[in-house]
């Protein structure tokens, strides 16, 4: 049976404890109510980091696509002629001409080539001059070359080696077209 009298002396006990439970119950619902939070922020926070990480990639590729912009800007007729043409005098190359062919317009680039024709006096200097001008802060590229040695048939043996190379060439050059 109930013992109404020990339940009398310990009335201040049982209410403290059961206050003591109540508190606890209530603790744990607000510590799970506010863990629940911590995982939706931990949550919100990593696809924010990653919202940013590709913004930050986005701008990187901008950044590129504007050095690009600037690197493919077309260049005029005689800006190209003199760039080989410096080009040629610092390799000890002589141009004997110069044709530039028809644009060939790619997609968002515009290809220009030009018909070049040259004398070496070695294949030394030709590879310096084709180096030279491909590693060009320009683009530059050889498509096509034809080497043709004009060796004496007689004579003597300093003419046979002073012979130059007669060379041609297609060079081109590559510009982005801004629409």
């Amino acid at each position: 049976m109930i013992n109404y009298e020990a339940i009398e002396r310990n009335k201040s006990k049982i209410v403290n404890i059961g206050i003591i439970v109540l508190a606890l119950i209530v603790a744990f619902q607000l510590y799970n109510s506010a863990n629940s939070q911590v995982g939706i922020l931990s949550q919100q926070e990593d696809n924010e980091l990653e919202k940013n990480k590709v913004v930050e990639d986005i701008v990187t590729l901008e950044k590129k696509a504007d050095i690009y912009n600037k690197t493919f800007v077309k260049k005029d007729l005689p800006v190209v002629m003199d760039i080989i043409s410096g080009i040629a005098k610092d390799t000890s190359v002589k141009i004997v001409s110069i044709k530039p062919y028809t644009e060939e317009t790619l997609d968002n680039y515009l290809n220009a080539s030009f018909s070049v024709t040259l004398s070496a006096p070695s294949y030394h200097a030709l590879g310096n001059f084709i180096s030279e001008l491909e590693n060009h802060k320009d683009i530059y590229l050889v498509s096509e070359i034809n080497i043709n040695s004009a060796s004496p048939v007689g004579g003597s043996e300093q003419e046979k080696n002073a012979t130059d190379l007669s060379v041609a060439l297609k060079i081109n050059t590559v510009s982005y077209i801004n629409k």
